[in-house]
């Protein structure tokens, strides 16, 4: 009879050690995974932090380029470029065309 019960404990304990085992492996799965989606994360978290960083500095160029087109050293070069602007006292040099 004790061998009975020696045999039941036995095999108790192997069903405790299984369920064990398996709630340990599962843990280490789920470990591994968890730590290459946290990777994952930080590697597009850097690059997203890149990205906000050039798009403030894209951000800053367009209000300074806003800020210049209110002055009139702007329309002064627009003036100049686009319809030929002299002042009264300059002197244009252009080239010669070659033929």
């Amino acid at each position: 009879m004790r061998a009975g019960k020696r045999k039941k404990r036995r095999t108790g304990l192997y069903l405790v050690m299984l369920v064990v085992g398996i709630f340990l492996s599962t843990l280490v799965v789920q470990g591994v995974s968890l730590r290459a989606n946290c990777q994952k994360l930080a590697t597009e978290q850097s690059q997203l932090q890149e990205k906000k960083e050039d798009l403030e500095k894209e951000k800053q160029e367009i209000q300074d380029k806003a800020q210049y087109m209110k002055t009139d050293r702007y329309i002064e070069d627009v003036a100049r470029e686009k319809f030929g602007l002299v002042y009264e006292d300059e002197i244009i040099f252009k080239a010669a065309d070659s033929e």
